[in-house]
């Protein structure tokens, strides 16, 4: 059986396509007809956020394995490093012309002693601790340095350059 223009009011008799018009909201098109009623649900939807669905806990929900499921753990916000890649790259490019140069001497029959000793560029991101005066990547100072205020034979402190 056929479907009428009864059954399709909303069809532009002339062409046979229908006639659409853009939803404000989301965009869509729909039939002149439809789009007020299709403009009240949009709405709803666009005011309304809807909760991931999460088929574990569904799944858990009345067993055993409903007792081992973590609450939600607030997670440390992340702190962003401040990009230090020039200093890097420099000190990358300062110790390439060093092996660069201790070659030539080993090349030319030299002595590497007699070499300068290069100078030494300690990582800007390591934590200095205040008691030792050694120097950390930020986690593990996190963990030294409560320990290290309570040691009683601390080494005299590494010579500053």
């Amino acid at each position: 059986m056929c479907p009428t223009a009864e059954q399709f009011p909303y069809e532009n008799s002339q062409s046979g396509n229908p006639q659409l018009v853009p939803c404000e909201l989301c965009h869509g098109k729909f039939a002149v007809e439809r789009l007020e009623k299709h403009s009240k649900i949009c709405k709803k939807l666009q005011n309304s956020k809807r909760k991931v669905f999460d088929s574990f806990k569904h799944r858990a929900k009345g067993t055993e394995l409903e007792t081992y499921i973590h609450k939600k753990k607030v997670k440390p916000p992340i702190v962003l490093r401040k990009n230090n890649w020039r200093q890097k790259h420099e000190d990358f490019i300062r110790s390439i012309k060093q092996a660069r140069e201790v070659q030539q001497v080993i090349t030319q029959g030299g002595k590497v002693v007699n070499l300068p000793q290069p100078p030494a560029n300690p990582n800007p991101d390591y934590v200095p601790c205040p008691h030792c005066g050694r120097r950390f990547a930020p986690r593990p100072a996190q963990r030294h340095i409560p320990k290290c205020q309570h040691i009683r034979s601390h080494p005299p402190p590494p010579p500053r350059r």
